[in-house]
């Protein structure tokens, strides 16, 4: 049986972030854990893999991405934000796909600790329990971009979706629409939540009942949206609200292809904002996020994380609020948005 830094570190009863700084005589370990870890690896007759070694010896500065979908033109606008202010202070950037699926993210997580990035900018969806125990463990400098955390275990850069939803809500409720459908994707993650409460805080502010069946669930690529149309026209939806631009272009071309009115008879509004609803016909309205600079800013936040946590380990005096001028609050940074009305809404 091969083994791994993981045996080595669970042996030793510390991180595999540990582990790792043994194996590359990292000076920042005490001499006790450091002797304890050696005695381990001697024990389990670990061999460390020389690629990872090499890597980590060099001194340059790494940040790992997390993608949950290399092809998902959200996170690739992300990760150009992140990279123009990467190149910018000379880090260098280990890209990984996690296809969305958790146990896959977990090997790219324990492979970002063997080639001992600095910090860790995360795009996927919603982060596990064991995932985000498994990031507090490693004590890697960690941003979430685009999404949220849980009890501000994270720093994480975005918009307030709680407000773009009230906010976009409330227009339609105003210009007398009541039959409004909100088209999320999983209820679990903090980002929907915030979408469904921020909906219904719109509708009661109004005294507009509502309806459980407005909310649908499960839905974020085109092909996955094909037939949401027939559902929602059950239902006599006047408006969508959607989370993704690729499920408001499935709904909106389905409709068309039946004869539907946009927006006389059907209204569609994207929160998402990527490149493709410029490129529909007709084009889709949307809530316009800074979705570039949420990287450059995720990558900004992670570089001054990074740059504290070096200083505490040399014992310098740091003062955290250098991250105040990013109007850093209970970890959480909201970049500006607008509602932007193009040919679907009226």
């Amino acid at each position: 049986m091969t083994i791994t830094i993981y045996d080595v570190a669970k042996e030793a009863k510390v991180s595999m972030a540990t582990v790792s700084r043994v194996v590359n005589n990292n000076p920042n370990v005490k001499e006790d854990t450091r002797l304890r870890v050696q005695e381990v690896i001697k024990k389990l007759r670990y061999t460390p893999n020389a690629v990872a070694r090499g890597l980590a010896s060099k001194k340059t500065t790494t940040i790992g991405i997390v993608l949950p979908d290399i092809a998902d033109l959200s996170s690739a606008e992300i990760v150009s934000g992140i990279e123009s202010v990467a190149n910018m202070y000379k880090y260098n950037i280990i890209l990984a796909n996690s296809c969305d699926d958790k146990e896959i993210e977990k090997n790219i997580f324990a492979s970002f600790v063997s080639k001992q990035v600095d910090g860790i900018i995360y795009l996927g969806h919603s982060l596990s329990d064991s995932s985000k125990n498994y990031l507090q463990d490693i004590q890697i400098p960690v941003v979430l971009a685009g999404n949220l955390g849980t009890d501000s275990d994270f720093y994480a850069v975005n918009i307030d979706y709680e407000k773009a939803a009230y906010d976009v809500t409330k227009e339609f409720l105003a210009k007398g629409s009541k039959n409004i459908s909100l088209v999320i994707d999983k209820y679990e993650s903090q980002k929907t939540q915030r979408l469904i409460k921020g909906y219904k805080d719109a509708l009661a502010s109004e005294k507009v009942e509502f309806k459980p069946q407005n909310i649908i669930d499960g839905y974020r690529t085109y092909k996955e949206s094909n037939k949401l149309y027939k559902a929602l026209s059950n239902i006599d939806s006047e408006v969508v609200i959607t989370m993704f631009d690729e499920v408001a272009l499935a709904i909106m071309q389905q409709a068309l292809d039946l004869g539907v009115s946009i927006p006389g008879d059907l209204q569609i509004l994207s929160l998402e904002n990527t490149k493709l609803i410029n490129m529909t016909r007709p084009k889709i309205s949307s809530v316009f996020q800074p979705i570039f600079d949420i990287g450059a800013v995720s990558m900004r936040v992670l570089t001054k994380i990074i740059d504290i946590e070096k200083a505490k380990r040399k014992g310098e005096e740091i003062d955290e609020v250098e991250l105040e001028e990013f109007n850093v609050k209970e970890n959480e940074m909201n970049l500006p948005y607008r509602i932007v009305h193009r040919q679907t809404t009226k």
